[in-house]
Formats: structure tokens, C-alpha cells, sequence
């Protein structure tokens, strides 16, 4: 849990994460193990903080555990913020 949360402090909104394998909810893909995704934003959840990204697959947002994640690349680019 504390290498969980020292990877959710490091890795800045904008930058692009990386799954080991791939997300389910029940019997739905939702994320693609292999793939980039965009961290859009982070959430300091009650149980664990979460990263939120968005789904190819669906084209929904989806929290992601940094447990989950085996690679991450620094944020391309500057971010702009609405």
C-alpha cells in the first residue's frame, strides 16, 4: 500500500500510465493491458487514491488503482486546466 501511494504522489495529472495486465468490471474489458493512458486527474480516495483515466473501450472515465499500473511516462507536455 505505501509503494501504491508514493506511485500516486509521483506520477503528475497529464502523464501517461501503463497497465500489466487488463481491467474487468464483472465480465466487461474495460482497460487494455499494454496501452497509454492520459491520467486525467487524481483522487485522494477513502480507501486507496485512485487515478482517473479514460477508456478506449467504453469511452468512460475509470478509476485505477496505481497498484495496477507496471510503467509510466512524465507528462508529455504542458497540461492545461480548465
Amino acid at each position: 500500500m505505501l509503494e501504491a501511494l508514493q506511485l500516486w504522489k509521483s506520477i503528475p495529472i497529464g502523464s501517461l500510465v501503463q497497465l500489466d495486465a487488463d481491467l474487468f468490471d464483472q465480465e466487461h474489458q474495460l482497460l487494455t493491458r499494454g496501452r497509454l493512458y492520459e491520467v486525467l486527474a487524481k483522487i485522494d480516495g477513502l480507501y486507496s487514491p485512485v487515478f482517473i483515466v479514460e477508456s478506449e473501450l467504453t469511452q468512460e472515465l475509470v478509476e485505477l488503482h496505481a497498484g495496477l499500473i507496471c510503467n509510466y511516462l512524465d507528462r508529455p507536455g504542458e497540461v492545461y486546466h480548465a
